[in-house]
């Protein structure tokens, strides 16, 4: 009998999410409706809007129907261009006038009035919201410039007058200001009063002074006794910055080279770990003990580095230690788990873990053992040999990246020098 399944069908959208999708398939057909036949009609009676004065030419899309003669409804796109729009004669003498005022305040900058200027003018040559270009001219250009700047250093207390001219031009028209400014000395703090009165001093004293190979300084101004430094040419402030950060750096570089010299022991371990377990199972092989077979090792490889026969490694250096340890006293055991622990490596744990157990269970059954451990560590001693290999290739990449850019500078050169 078929059983009717109870799972019943649901929309696959909320309906939030369906009135979305209907809203954008409702606007796609409204537009498509209002701008049908190619886009949104052009009436005689309209136009192309132009920007305002001073805001550029305008480039409007415009499809145009009618200028195909032998398919009249084609319509053709065109690029048409409208110049922005010109004041006329009376509006730009308003707005002459009425741009009177904010040219007044944008002038003046950060002094407070025409009466009493001290810095700078700001003097703009163009006012972009409006479309005026504006040129600048001055009647004393020695104390105010064309640019606003303001050279007030010998002006008399009393203050210097000054007129600036003002023309404006917008589009064809033309307008004209004139603006009295009065120019007075910098406000200067007391300090810099007192350092003025003082350089004029000495100036007086220079030119008294002047048939004479050296300018002799005043020992006292105004009954104070002076003395005179010359300033340090060269700031030794940044001196302790360097020093903390050299310390910073060699920490860095401590911390670098201790990882370095890490990684570097854990790849000799690795290497000499097939050489040590070999040797162990053709000395045990041999009828030795396994305590007889180390030491053996141990001796063997200090008469080679002391006839300078191989170089220090780091697995028959931790074997000497565990030697001498075992000369001491220790217990075979416990000196061959120290020697697993000194070297850190998971394989040397392994091999100090079947060592010490051979001494608790007998070595009937520790050969076998090593002989698998042997065979595993010649694979992995491969393996790590191949991935070497291909970190020395990687490595040099860069070598051979810059020996193309110096082929490509000697080929691409002398093309460029005989084109030209």
């Amino acid at each position: 009998m078929l059983r009717k399944s109870s799972r019943t069908w649901r929309f696959p959208f909320t309906r939030v999410q369906a009135a979305c999708a209907v809203s954008g398939i409702a606007l796609y057909v409204a537009m498509k409706l209002v701008f049908a036949a190619g886009g949104q009609v052009v009436s005689e009676g309209g136009g192309l809007k132009r920007a305002k004065p001073g805001q550029g030419e305008t480039t409007y899309d415009i499809l145009v129907s009618g200028l195909d003669r032998e398919n009249g409804n084609r319509k053709i796109l065109m690029k048409i261009p409208v110049r922005e729009r010109q004041y006329g004669a009376e509006e730009a003498r308003e707005l002459f006038q009425r741009i009177q005022p904010e040219l007044i305040k944008q002038m003046l900058g950060e002094n407070e009035s025409m009466e009493e200027v001290r810095g700078n003018l700001n003097l703009k040559n163009s006012l972009e919201d409006h479309g005026l270009r504006i040129s600048w001219e001055s009647d004393n250009p020695q104390v105010i410039d064309s640019f606003g700047i303001v050279h007030n250093e010998e002006v008399p207390e009393e203050g210097e007058l000054v007129w600036l001219r003002a023309r404006m031009k917008a589009g064809g028209h033309e307008g004209q200001f004139e603006f009295k400014v009065t120019v007075y000395p910098p406000s200067l703090t007391q300090e810099e009063k007192a350092a003025a009165a003082f350089l004029q001093w000495i100036g007086q004293m220079d030119l008294k002074q002047q048939t004479q190979e050296h300018l002799l300084l005043p020992s006292a101004y105004e009954g104070k006794r002076l003395t005179y430094f010359l300033p340090e040419e060269t700031d030794y402030r940044i001196l302790p910055v360097l020093g903390l950060l050299l310390a910073a750096l060699l920490h860095i570089k401590e911390e670098f080279d201790r990882k370095s010299q890490a990684k570097i022991r854990e790849q000799q371990l690795l290497f000499d770990y097939s050489e040590v377990v070999s040797k162990l199972v053709v000395y045990i092989g041999a009828g030795l003990t396994v305590r007889g077979a180390w030491e053996r090792i141990a001796a063997g490889y200090k008469d080679a580095v002391r006839q300078e026969k191989r170089s220090v490694r780091p697995a028959y250096e931790e074997m000497v230690k565990t030697a001498g340890q075992l000369g001491s006293g220790l217990s075979e055991g416990r000196a061959y788990s120290e020697f697993g622990r000194r070297c850190g490596l998971q394989v040397y744990i392994k091999l100090s873990a079947l060592l010490e157990q051979s001494q608790k269970n007998g070595s009937r059954q520790l050969r076998p053992a090593l002989e698998l451990e042997m065979v595993s560590a010649f694979e992995q001693r491969k393996n790590l040999a191949k991935k070497l290999g291909e970190e020395a290739g990687t490595k040099l990449l860069l070598p051979l990246l810059l020996m193309l850019g110096v082929v490509m500078v000697m080929i691409v050169v002398p093309a460029f020098l005989a084109f030209y």
